[in-house]
């Protein structure tokens, strides 16, 4: 496929969000039953349109990574417009000037002022209230209003925009990591079926930028790792410094080109190459001189105004009913009621303690109820998310020890992630003891690292697939896949 082609259609797809809201509703067809018959519609369109492809011999793996992308759209762009900014929201606060939720963020900024102090929400960065704000008042001078509540949709498709980028950047990334493409329909599969990613593409939050921000930054650091062009550590840069505006934890991509442009200076060092030494120091320079103030200036702002350092989390109080600081160790980390499932498939803030629980039910539930969805489902995509994820788990150590096959880039770039945010998760559910810090919002960058070597793993069984056990090992991971992906399209639609 042309490379101008390549680009329309991300463009479009991008764009398509923005398109669906103005289209569903002017036609008043935002209703969740409405909505739930148009994806199933749009979801059969796009697999008879695949089916049409083999048909005629056309269907290849870049057009089934497509077609999974389309399909990944179709699933956000229903869910966010058939969920309200209020419901399974998390932190929104009060709709009104005295909120300090989110809501109350975009009621100062669409005002043109920054929050007055930093309670709750209002320590956060406001690049995604910025973004959001912006599109907020261009609908508000169409509408020719003064008010902009009943416009908390436009935030929300906001993050269905970021959430789609990062589908294609994940493509971008394996492209460059020299993934195939019939090994890259795996992760993009799981990415586009994800029920935390849908449930992030659908909230007024800034999840889905900073992740989209973290995707960007990996990607570009990638791409500087491959070519050491100033171009690339200047995109280092802006994505690294815009997600810090947007949430602080993008600080932890840090942890990740920091490491990479010491070896390449390292590298250059040994070399005793000169000129190489004076290249990357000035890239270096400039690297620091866009993210940091980028990346700093709310932080120092709010330091100097109320005295917050720079790596403030805001804080809940012991006496609330998530608080989980009371139970033993071993029932937060050790102790994990297999059979529990069946009985409380969602997340029970109150009283689940278990990190791994609660990483499990919020990875496909969020920590909500949901009465649209039967109990069956409900309880069954749980078991089905612990085998996926102890897969996954498997697959990154054996790929660790024992898959040769893999080059280096392809091999340590998404374990270098998967890691990275894996020890901050524990170190952050170590610090803040609250059943609402092991929701599964806070790895999903992980998930897609994870998602590479689940795919790596089916690669490895399938050219052994002459041998009894890779066979069956190879089924064991399709089966799983197939029927997450299947039961989270049941969840949505």
């Amino acid at each position: 496929m042309k490379k101008s082609s390549v680009k329309a259609e991300n463009i479009l797809i991008c764009i398509l969000p923005i398109i669906c809201c103005a289209v569903f509703r002017l036609l008043k067809l935002t209703d969740e039953t409405d909505m739930r018959v148009i994806m199933r519609l749009a979801l059969a369109g796009i697999f008879v349109y695949g089916a049409y492809s083999v048909y005629k011999k056309q269907f290849n793996a870049e057009k089934a990574v497509f077609m999974l992308i389309l399909a990944g759209c179709v699933i956000r762009i229903g869910y966010t417009l058939y969920t309200h900014a209020f419901t399974r929201s998390y932190d929104v606060g009060m709709n009104n000037a005295e909120g300090v939720g989110h809501w109350g963020y975009f009621y100062h900024i669409i005002n043109g002022n920054l929050p007055p102090g930093n309670e709750y929400q209002f320590y956060q960065p406001p690049l995604y209230y910025i973004v959001g704000a912006f599109f907020v008042k261009i609908m508000m001078l169409i509408k020719g209003t003064n008010e902009w509540g009943g416009l908390e949709y436009i935030p929300q498709i906001v993050s269905c925009v970021c959430s789609i980028i990062v589908m294609i950047t994940t493509v971008k990334i394996m492209d460059r990591l020299n993934i195939k493409k019939t090994v890259q329909v795996i992760p993009i599969a799981l990415l586009a079926f994800y029920p935390a990613q849908i449930l992030a593409a659908g909230r007024m939050n800034n999840d889905s930028m900073v992740q989209m921000f973290i995707i960007l930054s990996l990607y570009a650091t990638l791409k500087w790792h491959q070519s050491q062009k100033m171009k690339d550590i200047i995109f280092i840069a802006f994505a690294i410094g815009l997600g810090m505006m947007t949430k602080i934890n993008c600080a932890i991509t840090a942890f990740i080109a920091g490491p990479l442009m010491i070896y390449h200076f390292v590298q250059a060092v040994k070399k005793k190459d000169a000129e190489e030494r004076k290249k990357l120091v000035i890239q270096f320079s400039v690297f620091a001189i866009i993210c940091f103030p980028l990346g700093l200036w709310y932080g120092i702002r709010n330091y100097i105004e109320f005295g917050q350092p720079l790596n403030f989390v805001h804080e809940l109080p012991e006496g609330l009913a998530i608080y989980t600081g009371h139970e033993s160790w071993v029932k937060r980390w050790i102790t994990f009621p297999l059979f529990h499932f069946k009985a409380a498939p969602y997340s029970d803030m109150p009283n689940d303690a278990n990190i791994w629980m609660l990483l499990i039910k919020s990875g496909v539930h969020g920590e909500f109820t949901w009465d649209s969805i039967s109990l069956f489902l409900a309880w069954a995509i749980d078991y089905i998310h612990l085998m996926l994820m102890l897969m996954a788990l498997f697959a990154v150590l054996f790929s660790l020890i024992k898959d040769k096959s893999l080059n280096k880039t392809a091999k340590f770039a998404p374990l270098w992630v998967w890691a990275v945010i894996a020890v901050s998760y524990i170190q952050f559910n170590i610090s803040y003891t609250f059943s609402c810090t092991a929701d599964f919002r806070y790895v999903l960058p992980a998930q897609i690292a994870s998602s590479f070597f689940i795919a790596y793993m089916c690669e490895y069984l399938y050219k052994r697939k002459e041998m009894k056990v890779c066979r069956y090992g190879l089924s064991a991971y399709g089966l799983v896949i197939i029927l997450f992906c299947a039961m989270s399209i049941f969840h949505f639609c």
